[in-house]
C-alpha cells in the first residue's frame, strides 16, 4: 500500500512553494524535470540546493523524501517527513510519514502518526480506510514480533549462488533437481536465463549450477518458471516475444529424449491476454496452472489466476476462488505437490510490510481458505517473494538480498517452515504399463483412489510411451486401478503413510488381454470381520469393475469369493458365496445385465498362501473375477 505525494508534487504546488525564493523554486523545477527523466541523483542534488536556500520549503522536503522511497532508501525519507511536519506541513503528511514508518518496521511510531491522520476531521474517507488498514497491519506486526518463529535460513552455497542474481526457484518431485532464474546485471539487463542444479539425494549438497541446454534460453527475457513433478516440462514467463498475446505471456518447453529443452510454445489466448501474465506454477498432476495477471508488474492490483488442461487444451483462465486475492498485490504463487497448499506473496493481507509470505489451504468445496501469514522473522518489513516448498512439505526455498553473508545481489536460501505452515509430505510412484503377452507398451488409464475418503484423487494416462509418474500426498491409503479397453484391469492397494520421496517406489504394471479363464484379484474390495456387507472403501474398486464391464460389453464374468480356514468349512463356503453375491448385486444395481454375471463361493478350498500366518490368511481372504465369456 503506498500513498504517492510525489505525483502531486510533480504537477502542482499547493501550500508553500509560492512563498519560496525564485532561486529555490528554480532548483525545485529542475528536480521535477530530472525526475521525469529518471535522473534521481541529479534531482536529489537540485532539491538539496532548494532546501539549503529555503529550509522551510515543505514541497521540496517531501519531494526528496518520496524520491528516497522510489530509490529503495526509505530509511532516509523518515527524517525528511518529520522535518516537514515540524515546519507545519498539512495534516495529511502524517499519512505519508506513517506509511514510511510502517515500511521501515517502526510499527508503534507508525500507529501514532496514522491515527493523527485518521482522527483529523478533514481526512478523506478513502484514505482514512487505508490508514486504518495500515494500523491493522502495524498491530499484526507488533504481535508477530513478540511471537517469533524459529528461523535459520541456509545459503545454498557458491555452487548455486554467484555474484549475480539467482531467484524464482522450482523443484522436481524427487527433490533433487532445482531450476531457477539467473541474471547477470553486468550483461544485457533484460537477459534472464534458466539454470539448474542437482544433488544425489535429499539432504546432500547441491552440485555446480549450469544453464539448461536446448532452445529454451535466449538472449531475451526468460522470467519466472515452474518445472513439472516429473521434470519433463517447464512452464515459464517471457516478455515481448513475436506473436505474443501481451507484454508477458506464459510458455511451455519440453525435455527431449536427448536431454535438450524444446523451442517454447505459447499457451494460447485462454491463458495469455493483452495484459501481463507471469510467475506460473504447475500442479503435481500437470493439469492446473496457476499464475498472476495484472496490467504490468507494478500494477497495484495483481491477482492469482488458474487454468485447467481439458482434452489437451487450456481452459479460459479464471481468478482462483476463495479468500486469496485482494485489492492489493498477490504474487509468486506456488502450488505444493500435495495440491492442497498454495503459497504466495501479498501486500493485501495483514502483514509485516511490503510483500509477505502466506499459505492458503484448499477447502472441501474447492475454494481457497483464509491465508495464514508465515510470521516473523520469516516475513519482515521488506519484500518477500518467490517461495517454494520441497516435496517433504517442510523445507522452503526462496531468494533474498537481505541476509548477511550472501554471495551476490540475490541468493537462494532454504529454511524449515513452521509446523503450522507446512504442507503434506508427498510420495511419488513411477513405472510403465505393458502388454503381459507381448511386452509392448500400453497407453492406459491410471486411477488412484483415497480409500478412507472413498474418492478418486488422481486420474491420468500412461501416454504413448506407456510410462507414468504420479504424485500423491504421503498420508493416505490408496487403491490403484489401471485399465485399457480389451485388457483385464489391474488392481492394487497400498499405504503411503510410511512412504516419502526418500522411499518412493517404482511399479511396473502388466495388463493381460482379455481371454476366457483369466482372473483378476479385486485388491480393494473390503468386508468387515465375518461379514458380507461391503465396506465403503470398496466403492472405488467396484466402480472400476463397473467401468470394465461397460467398456467391454460382450465380456461375461464370474465373481468368486474365498476365505481363510478360520471357522468351519461350511460356514466359510456360505460366507464366501454371500460376499461374491454382494458384489454381483452391486453390479446388477449399477445396470450390468445379470445374464453377463454369475457368482460362486469357494470357502477355504483354494488357498493361495499358507493359513499358518496372519499374512497368509489375509492373502487367502479375497474376491476375484473370472472371465467366462467374450
Amino acid at each position: 500500500m503506498r500513498f504517492l505525494s510525489l505525483a502531486l508534487l510533480i504537477f502542482s504546488l499547493s501550500f508553500s512553494a509560492f512563498s519560496q525564493s525564485k532561486k529555490s523554486f528554480k532548483y525545485f523545477n529542475s528536480a521535477r524535470e530530472e525526475m521525469r527523466n529518471n535522473n534521481y541523483q541529479k534531482a536529489l542534488d537540485d532539491l538539496d540546493k532548494a532546501i539549503t536556500d529555503s529550509p522551510d520549503f515543505i514541497e521540496a522536503i517531501l519531494f526528496k523524501a518520496d524520491l528516497y522511497k522510489e530509490m529503495g532508501q526509505g530509511d532516509k525519507a523518515l527524517p525528511l517527513y518529520e522535518q516537514a511536519l515540524q515546519n507545519n506541513a498539512p495534516f495529511y503528511v502524517n499519512l505519508f510519514y506513517g506509511e514510511a514508518l510502517f515500511n521501515e518496521g517502526e510499527y508503534s511510531k507508525a500507529i501514532e502518526y496514522l491515527k493523527r491522520y485518521a482522527q483529523n476531521p478533514q481526512a478523506s474517507q478513502k484514505y482514512m480506510s487505508q490508514a486504518n488498514e495500515l494500523i491493522e497491519n502495524c498491530e499484526f506486526a507488533l504481535t508477530a514480533t513478540q511471537q517469533p518463529k524459529a528461523y535459520n535460513p541456509q545459503n545454498l552455497g557458491q555452487k548455486v549462488n554467484s555474484k549475480a542474481m539467482e531467484y524464482f526457484p522450482s523443484i522436481s518431485a524427487d527433490g533433487n533437481t532445482l531450476v531457477f532464474t539467473h541474471r547477470d546485471p553486468n550483461g544485457n539487463p533484460s537477459d534472464e536465463d534458466f539454470w539448474f542444479t542437482t544433488r544425489d539425494s535429499v539432504g546432500a549438497d547441491w552440485g555446480k549450477a549450469s544453464p539448461l541446454k536446448g532452445s529454451l534460453n535466449t538472449t531475451l527475457n526468460e522470467g519466472a518458471q515452474s518445472i513439472t513433478a516429473s521434470g519433463n516440462v517447464i512452464f515459464f514467463a517471457a516478455c515481448d516475444r513475436p506473436q505474443g498475446q501481451g507484454s508477458c505471456d506464459i510458455y511451455a518447453s519440453f525435455l527431449t529424449k536427448e536431454g535438450f529443452w524444446s523451442k517454447p510454445v505459447n499457451l494460447g489466448p485462454n491463458v495469455n491476454t493483452g495484459m501481463w501474465e507471469s510467475q506460473p506454477s504447475i500442479s503435481s498432476d500437470g493439469k492446473t496452472i496457476y499464475f498472476v495477471r495484472g496490467r504490468n508488474s507494478y500494477d497495484k492490483n495483481i491477482e492469482i489466476m488458474y487454468s485447467t488442461l481439458e482434452n489437451g487444451r487450456w481452459s479460459e483462465a479464471q481468478k482462483i476462488p476463495g479468500k486469496v486475492n485482494t485489492k492489493g498485490q498477490e504474487t509468486s504463487p506456488y502450488i505444493h505437490f500435495d495440491n492442497q497448499s498454495l503459497y504466495f506473496s501479498s501486500n493485501g493481507h495483514p502483514g509485516m510490510g511490503d510483500l509477505d509470505f502466506f499459505v492458503s489451504r484448499r477447502q472441501e468445496d474447492g475454494t481457497w481458505g483464509e491465508p495464514q501469514n508465515l510470521g516473523y522473522p520469516i516475513n519482515t518489513s521488506g519484500q518477500e517473494f518467490s517461495l517454494i516448498v520441497s516435496p517433504d512439505g517442510k523445507t522452503g526455498f526462496f531468494s533474498s538480498d537481505n541476509i548477511a553473508g550472501g554471495f551476490g545481489l540475490l541468493d537462494l536460501y532454504s529454511f524449515e517452515l513452521p509446523e503450522e505452515s507446512q504442507a503434506v509430505e508427498i510420495a511419488y510412484i513411477k513405472g510403465k504399463v505393458t502388454n503381459k503377452k507381448t511386452g509392448e507398451l500400453v497407453d492406459a488409464e491410471i486411477e488412484f483412489s483415497d480409500l478412507d475418503k472413498n474418492k478418486v484423487v488422481l486420474l491420468e494416462n500412461s501416454g504413448r510411451d506407456g510410462r507414468y509418474f504420479s504424485v500423491l500426498p504421503g498420508n493416505g491409503d490408496y487403491g490403484l486401478s489401471v485399465q485399457k479397453k480389451g485388457f483385464l484391469f489391474y488392481s492394487k492397494n497400498f499405504s503411503l503413510k510410511t512412504e516419502s520421496q526418500e522411499r518412493a517406489f517404482e511399479l511396473n504394471v502388466e495388463l493381460l488381454p482379455i481371454e476366457i479363464g483369466d482372473k483378476v484379484k479385486l485388491e480393494n474390495i473390503f468386508f468387515g470381520f465375518d461379514s458380507y456387507e461391503i465396506d465403503e472403501k470398496s466403492f472405488s474398486e467396484l466402480a472400476t469393475v463397473e467401468h470394465f464391464m461397460k467398456e467391454n460389453p460382450t465380456v461375461k464374468i464370474s465373481v468368486e469369493g474365498h476365505t481363510d480356514n478360520e471357522g468351519s468349512a461350511s460356514h466359510n463356503k456360505t460366507l464366501s458365496e454371500n460376499r461374491a453375491k454382494a458384489v454381483y448385486n452391486y453390479l446388477v444395481n449399477k445396470g450390468i445385465d445379470a445374464s453377463r454375471l454369475s457368482y460362486k463361493g469357494f470357502g477355504d478350498s483354494e488357498p493361495v498362501a499358507t493359513n499358518d500366518t496372519e499374512e497368509g490368511r489375509a492373502l487367502n481372504r479375497r474376491t476375484e473375477i473370472k472371465i467366462t465369456g467374450i
